[in-house]
């Protein structure tokens, strides 16, 4: 079979046949020696092997030989193989096999020329004489590999068959230079060789070979991206095809087969190219760079110029290694030391050239050891321009790699401190190792304010106070306060320290109060703190204009270090505080591209947490949700440290929303650090929890929770509405328990403390004042709560508040406003997500009805809503009819009531009273 691309060659070797038998004839007026020349692997072998098929067929004696690379120093070995091919009798054989035996010894005796051309006469005579019996093709494979004394013969039978039926097939692969430079010359003169030259496949062959081995529709949708990785070199196609068949892949995919080819096509060709190759391979520079002279042990870049795609099979060009699964199937073929010695080399060269550091660590990643006192210093300074750069996978690398093998004490100190950034970023759990190792280089002296601001934040988020409060005032007394940077990295420090943890006290040195007196440190802790400044403008004076700064900080920030994300996250924090959720959303969804883009984890988890937020102020339940659980689950409970209860918070208050009453309870077995209680996110945390209890029939707790948080931040001087408005949810706490009067007394005090921009809270505390009147007053102040929470987008407080009003109107006889407002509340509850609508208990009640219409408590193992449908299918209410007083569906009552009897055990409304009138 003529393989692909290779027919026309075929017909040149064939006419060349047709001339060998036909002597004598003058139009026959090529030389006896034809030269099938082409890179290793672009089929030659498989030419040679189809023309000798051919030969035979047509009558002509052949003779073969295959030289090899291994056997180029054994004199006569081609010789001795085509002699082995022709047909002697066992005298002639003997006497051939002891000429070739004598001869072998004394060209390894060195001999002198004279002697060396007599032996070459005699055997070649023997051959000479044996070819020209009959006609006859003479064919060596890689006679590039010939040993020199083999050439010899050869060349002096090329010399005297001219005009006779024999012809001479040479099959050669380019070489950067010949193995026997002169008896080469010699044989391949251009006057007696007639050369036919093989290229490598073109896209259109290599799609042939692929649709004869894998079918047409398979090589249609492969072909051109496997034309790109094997350069056309047939051998590659075919190991290609054998991993596609092996792997089933959509596209070109290599592997075993792949990489097998590319050796045997490197171990073909000669050594300085394989050579060449595995320095490409370890550098991935192009081919005339400057290191792979140095690398290959070449005395000038002048050698190199012979290697390109005919010398290497295809696999090099100008660019390098034509493609990244040919340098990796080089790296594979070398041992663990050869790849070690080469990047140390590459590694000590770019050093010494002063290579960017990035460049440098990328090879010192892969030497044995960091023996040289600027190779650690080399990682630390690459790790720190990729976090920079915001490839903190790289990072990461290039300072574990250093923290391995550094032994100088400030630089391996220097060296956790940059590592337990890059760590934070991706899992803070990840950055607690090192932070033990700071804590102690700090004490000793070996890292300052800037390399111990990171670490001390990091101790902060996993709620080590202690440890964190004791380095500050360490670093405190050893302030310089001629060194500004210094200085406002500790001002810096123990501003962000005060956010996250208000009541505990850090006091301030004398050189540090002193340094930051200089215009300059003030300007830098102005620039680092703007997210804080934003935060405390929009919760201590309600300012909008803090929310246009908060948009120009967003504008001009990354999430390229620490300071720029917390500076980030705390704008859009202050957004939301100031209830500009559209821009909160939109600056989260910008930022988690960004950050999703660099892989930082954190981040994206932080964003995710403040997303749900925005999504569940905006009435999204469901969105809310989803966003909430995405972000507890980008980080571990460890690793969130005392911030899981933003998300937390956010969760459980969007679980209780939809009456998920068992996720709510998992979430509430969620470990939380006992120093939770002394952050912000502390307060979010026990006001959802308060929430969660007061939806579950639990106001002691709940009002017990909210009190806590009262507590909290009055001792923090943070008692802001926007932050948590826990008097407006402790009065609901004190109506559910009978507290009427002092309800009233906390609601209206709320009111007094809000400011005209707090619209949303002003609306929900107006909600829960006109639960303590009755009548005009009570309908008065649930339509200006439901008008201000209109305004201020607050879904589910105004589904709720529209409940109430429904139910306002129906007990003042309004029964058609009542009927609209109710319809109102229920599309509204869907289209937020909340399952059930109940108004709240009017004045006087504590809870659903007990059977016989008396006022009653909220139910043992029910919510409150559950206790109330209970309550009204023991006195004998219809489904509908309940339906009808709670604004519900009849199917959703069907549905509560199946969780009632499952929860209290019992079976029918009967036993539901029995159970009942039993619990009273």
């Amino acid at each position: 079979m003529t393989p692909v691309e290779r027919a026309r060659h075929l017909d040149i070797l064939t006419d060349r046949l047709g001339d060998l038998l036909r002597p004598g004839d003058p139009s026959a007026t090529a030389g006896p020696v034809t030269v099938v020349t082409g890179p290793v692997g672009a089929g030659k072998t498989s030419l040679l092997q189809e023309f000798a098929r051919r030969s035979v067929v047509a009558g002509v004696g052949f003779l073969g030989a295959s030289a090899s690379r291994s056997e180029r120093t054994v004199p006569l070995e081609v010789i001795r193989q085509l002699f082995r091919r022709a047909i002697l009798d066992a005298a002639a054989r003997d006497r051939i096999s002891r000429l070739l035996d004598q001869a072998v010894l004394r060209w390894g005796e060195a001999a002198d020329e004279e002697v060396l051309a007599a032996l070459t006469a005699t055997i070649g005579g023997e051959l000479l004489e044996i070819v020209t019996r009959a006609p006859t093709v003479v064919a060596v494979d890689d006679v590039q590999h010939a040993d020199g004394p083999s050439l010899r013969c050869l060349d002096y039978l090329a010399r005297r068959v001219t005009g006779l039926p024999v012809l001479i097939v040479l099959g050669e692969s380019p070489r950067t230079r010949p193995w026997h430079r002169t008896v080469h010359a010699e044989l391949l003169h251009p006057a007696r060789v007639h050369r036919v030259r093989l290229p490598l496949l073109s896209p259109e062959g290599t799609y042939r070979v692929l649709a004869d081995r894998l079918g047409a529709p398979v090589a249609r949708s492969i072909a051109d991206e496997a034309h790109r990785i094997t350069g056309g070199n047939p051998l590659l196609v075919h190991a290609l095809a054998d991993d596609h068949s092996a792997g089933g892949h959509d596209r070109p995919a290599p592997g075993e087969a792949f990489r097998e080819a590319v050796l045997s096509c490197l171990y073909r060709c000669e050594h300085l190219v394989l050579k060449t190759a595995r320095v490409l391979a370890v550098t991935e520079e192009p081919l005339h760079g400057p290191l792979l002279p140095h690398l290959v042990d070449l005395p000038s870049e002048l050698n190199l110029r012979a290697i390109d795609a005919s010398t290497s099979g295809g696999l090099i060009s100008a660019s390098g290694l034509r493609h990244p699964a040919i340098g990796q199937a080089v790296l594979d073929g070398m041992t663990m030391e050869e790849r070690g010695r080469l990047h140390r080399a590459a590694a000590e060269l770019l050093h010494d050239d002063g290579a960017p550091p990035v460049r440098v660590a990328a090879h010192l990643l892969r030497t044995d050891e960091l023996n040289a006192p600027w190779m650690a210093q080399t990682l630390l300074d690459a790790g720190e321009q990729a976090l920079a750069d915001g490839d903190v996978d790289r990072a990461r690398r290039f300072l574990r790699r250093a923290n391995r093998d550094s032994a100088e004490e400030c630089l391996r100190a220097r060296i956790r401190s940059a590592l337990a950034r890059a760590e934070w970023r991706l899992d803070p759990q990840a950055a607690v190792p090192h932070l033990l190792g700071v804590v102690t280089a700090v004490r000793a002296g070996h890292l300052g304010s800037r390399q111990a601001a990171g670490p001390i934040q990091y101790l902060l988020w996993h709620g080590q106070i202690e440890r964190a409060v004791e380095l500050i005032h360490h670093l405190g007394k050893r302030a310089d306060s001629d060194d500004p940077g210094s200085a406002a990295e500790l001002i810096v420090t123990k501003a962000w320290m005060a956010t996250l943890y208000p009541g505990v006290p850090v006091g301030g040195a004398r050189a540090t109060r002193e340094a930051a007196r200089d215009p300059l440190t003030l300007a830098r802790v102005k620039h680092r703190l703007r997210g804080v400044t934003l935060l405390g403008a929009v919760l201590e004076r309600g300012d909008a204009g803090a929310v246009e700064d908060a948009q120009r900080t967003l504008a001009t920030l990354g999430l390229d270090d620490e300071p720029s994300m917390w500076n980030a996250v705390c704008a859009v924090i202050a957004m939301i505080y100031a209830d500009r959720l559209d821009l909160a959303g939109d600056w989260c969804d910008r930022l988690d591209a960004v950050a999703s883009a660099r892989r930082y984890r954190t981040p994206r988890a932080l964003l995710a947490a403040a997303a749900a937020t925005v999504a569940g102020l905006r009435g999204d339940l469901p969105r809310a949700r989803e966003l909430a659980e995405a972000a507890l689950h980008r980080l571990s409970p460890k690793g969130w440290g005392v911030v899981i209860g933003a998300p937390l918070a956010i969760r459980l208050w969007t679980l209780t929303c939809l009456e998920e009453w068992d996720e709510a309870a998992d979430c509430l077995r969620t470990p939380v650090p006992p120093t939770l209680f002394e952050t912000p996110f502390g307060l979010h945390y026990l006001h959802a929890r308060g929430l969660h209890a007061l939806a579950a029939g639990s106001p002691e707790a709940a009002l017990a929770d909210f009190q806590l948080c009262g507590q909290l931040m009055t001792s923090w001087r943070l008692d802001l509405a926007p932050l948590v408005p826990w008097r407006t949810e402790s009065a609901r706490a004190l109506l559910r328990l009978g507290r009427r009067q002092q309800a009233e007394k906390v609601i209206r005090e709320e009111l007094d403390r809000l400011r005209p921009t707090h619209v949303r809270h002003r609306g929900a505390a107006l909600r829960v004042l006109a639960t303590v009147h009755e009548g005009p007053e009570r309908i008065r102040h649930l339509r200006t709560a439901v008008r201000l929470l209109r305004q201020c987008g607050a879904r589910v407080e105004l589904a709720h508040a529209l409940t109430d009003l429904g139910q306002a109107q129906q007990q003042a006889g309004d029964l058609r406003q009542a009927r609209s407002t109710s319809r109102a509340a229920r599309v509204l509850a869907e289209e937020c997500g909340i399952p059930v609508l109940r108004p709240t208990p009017p004045p006087g009640r504590t809870g659903p009805a007990e059977p016989g219409g008396e006022p009653g408590v909220l139910l043992t193992g029910l919510s409150d809503a559950e206790s109330q449908v209970a309550s009204l299918a023991a006195q004998g209410h219809t489904n509908r009819e309940i339906a009808e007083q709670m604004f519900l569906t009849v199917s959703a009552i069907e549905q509560r009531l199946t969780r009632i009897y499952r929860k209290l055990d019992v079976n029918s409304r009967s036993e539901l009273a029995a159970r009942l009138r039993h619990g009273r």
